[in-house]
């Protein structure tokens, strides 16, 4: 099979990846079982075989009597990934027998879990260590920090095993947290069954690392069950051209995205978007003018802020206290309440650009909250319904602008439109407020809008959150089509045709 990537390198990226041929949006770039994978520094305790958190107890493992592992009969069967592997098995027996190694020391020292089993591929898998160790980690600017300090306990955790015995380079634990830190991806760990919850983990990727960054990337990333992570073109991709992930939040502004990439991954990025004031015509950062009332004023030096309508120039300490203000607003209100969330977007709105990334945000939790009590109510009512529809056409245009292609977010949103303009119709044609004709073309629309979701979502592990609403669409998609057709149904019965609102349109000018 061809080659669909290049590894390259440059001064500026390190080493990057290329498209080796042209990629369509939706193929596959790479798939990529996890070097290491393990819970966070700061995690609660979980099983060292599948990752399940243990609330209240726990076992150890027969082999070794070290490892925490779950209670009872053990791992659900479902989990089929074992991560204890038998290499570690041996490791912690032997230490058993010689140190008197102790289960307790485990699970006070869990945070260090995947930091531990980095270390242990030295010996296991010597071609892997040594691919990861050639990672960036950006090491000289982590020295002397708060972080360093904080990994302190784990090199002597890690000594206290042994495990630098004969090491040279005293600075070898700290560089293996450095490596982690600046390439690992969050993954999502197994829920407890019938409570839910789970903790996040953090894996580490050896082909998915070299990804470079933009903050409008064009990938897609999913990772399975099995924890395969696997990568696809969001966009069309040419030949040659880098291949990017987004290592941020596309729906921040850009100094929370800066800062986010500085204090985690040790750059400040120079994207298209990060060197555009207006966040490519989004005005994510940007104010409402003070004077003119129409323009939006962005940030166009460190303490400057400019007009784009009348070139009026502010201070920092007069726009940027109010944004800051509208941010601390934010932090303060009850984000699943509807009435503050709505007096919140209609106060702030006097201030803000629409497309303000907090803004955003609260639409994105209003919409939510309209999505719980729609899914509650028996019968929703109108006025809730049109509002949900809103919102969603509200985000879909900033995120066609910033997640170009194939976007979770999108897929989501489209699909929750979908289904809130197929309720709404069918509300008013059974109240006789619209005709056969008037239902038939809402129908379509919301066909439309979820074919597209389905587009994005096919993609998705099946046993993901997403791959579940993926499924869940499909047979929405069915019932869809059988409405449709009793409509026609209906429509012809009445003795008339259905005419698409396009098509009555073009009609419309050819007589005019």
């Amino acid at each position: 099979m061809t080659a669909r990537y290049d590894i390259q390198k440059s001064e500026e990226l390190g080493r990057y990846l290329i498209a080796a041929r042209d990629l369509k949006a939706g193929e596959s770039i790479l798939t990529d079982e996890p070097y290491a994978l393990g819970p966070n520094s700061d995690t609660s305790l979980v099983c060292f075989n599948c990752y399940l958190p243990l609330i209240s107890k726990f076992l150890v493992c027969k082999n070794c009597a070290v490892a925490p592992v779950c209670p009872g009969d053990g791992c659900p069967d479902t989990l089929t990934k074992k991560w204890h592997s038998n290499s570690e098995c041996d490791f912690f027996r032997n230490l058993k027998l010689t140190k008197g190694l102790h289960p307790m020391t485990m699970v006070q020292n869990v945070g260090s879990l995947l930091v531990l089993r980095a270390m242990l591929k030295r010996e296991t898998d010597p071609a892997a260590w040594e691919e990861f160790m050639s990672l960036e980690t950006h090491l000289d600017k982590r020295k002397n920090s708060s972080v360093w300090a904080y990994n302190e306990s784990t090199v002597k955790f890690i000594k206290s095993l042994g495990l630098l015995d004969n090491v040279t380079d005293e600075d070898l634990v700290q560089k293996v947290c450095a490596a982690i830190d600046v390439n690992s991806f969050e993954v999502r760990g197994p829920p407890i069954p019938a409570i839910g919850c789970s903790e996040v983990l953090r894996g580490v990727y050896l082909k998915a690392a070299l990804l470079a960054h933009d903050c409008v990337g064009n990938t897609h990333m999913s990772i399975n069950d099995n924890n395969v992570l696997v990568c696809h073109a969001s966009t069309d991709i040419k030949k040659g051209d880098t291949i990017y992930y987004n290592y941020t939040d596309p729906l921040k502004g850009t100094a929370l995205r800066q800062q986010h990439l500085l204090v985690g991954k040790y750059f400040q990025c120079t994207c298209t978007r990060c060197t555009d004031s207006t966040e490519l015509g989004t005005y994510m950062s940007s104010a409402m003018c003070p004077d003119c009332k129409t323009g939006y004023v962005t940030r166009t030096t460190e303490g400057q802020w400019t007009c784009q309508g009348c070139k009026k120039q502010f201070e920092q300490s007069n726009i940027g206290h109010k944004v800051q203000c509208c941010s601390d607003k934010l932090d303060v209100i009850n984000k699943k309440d509807e009435k503050e969330l709505e007096e919140y977007i209609r106060n702030v709105s006097k201030v803000l650009a629409p497309n303000h990334y907090l803004l955003l945000d609260a639409t994105q939790r209003l919409a939510g909250v309209l999505r719980d009590a729609i899914n509650r109510e028996p019968h929703p009512t109108k006025k809730i319904l049109r509002r949900k529809i809103q919102l969603c056409q509200e985000l879909l245009p900033v995120l066609d602008k910033l997640c170009p292609g194939i976007s979770r977010t999108k897929a989501i949103t489209l699909y929750e439109l979908h289904a809130t303009m197929v309720q709404l119709a069918k509300k008013l044609f059974d109240s006789r407020e619209i005709t056969g004709t008037g239902y038939m073309d809402e129908l379509l629309n919301a066909e439309k809008y979820l074919k597209q979701s389905l587009e994005m979502l096919f993609i998705e592990p099946g046993n993901s959150p997403e791959g579940e609403l993926c499924a869940k669409a499909l047979e929405e998609y069915r019932a869809l089509k059988a409405t449709m057709n009793a409509v026609l149904d209906g429509i012809h019965a009445e003795g008339k045709t259905y005419v698409s609102a396009a098509e009555r349109e073009d009609n419309k000018k050819e007589v005019e």
